[in-house]
């Protein structure tokens, strides 16, 4: 997560987690970020190379804003808490366990900025996105520190994950 996604070369969206399918007979890793970041086709592993990604799978409706893009690269769990911090991830919270006041903290490629100020402000939360269509089941924090470009951002507690940013 923390990395750059883009369009045909063109910087649109920052990369969430890392994801996997299973399914009776196979399993699929790929790569997460917001399902509003449509056109997505490579991303940038910052130092090493850009790759070619394939999407897989989207959503953008009352079960939140999220879509999966495979790439012949192994996609591992690590993720940038800023951009030269790599860690790992330990553990994964899950929804039921988010609560309100809660600190969590975001890192997006575009602003470059890790930041932990914020907390958990609602647990399920709605908005009408830019196509008119209600996006729920999102968690919205009690302030605002992103910019264009931000979405699809990991949200994190230390190595703990908790999601991915819409906004």
């Amino acid at each position: 997560g923390g990395m750059w996604m883009r369009d045909d070369g063109v910087n649109m969206c920052t990369s969430g987690w890392a994801v996997r399918r299973d399914t009776q007979f196979t399993t699929t890793h790929g790569v997460a970020t917001a399902g509003h970041c449509t056109g997505i086709n490579q991303i940038v592993h910052p130092g090493h190379a850009t790759h070619a990604t394939t999407f897989q799978s989207g959503i953008e409706n009352a079960y939140g804003d999220f879509e999966w893009h495979t790439s012949a690269e192994s996609e591992p769990d690590d993720f940038y808490a800023d951009a030269s911090t790599i860690r790992d991830v330990s553990a994964i919270e899950a929804v039921a366990n988010i609560s309100l006041n809660e600190p969590v903290c975001v890192y997006g490629r575009p602003t470059n900025v890790r930041n932990c100020s914020l907390e958990v402000g609602d647990v399920s939360q709605a908005c009408t996105a830019s196509g008119g269509q209600t996006i729920d089941r999102l968690v919205q924090m009690n302030g605002d520190v992103t910019s264009d470009g931000d979405s699809g951002a990991p949200w994190f507690y230390t190595t703990r994950a908790y999601g991915i940013h819409t906004g």
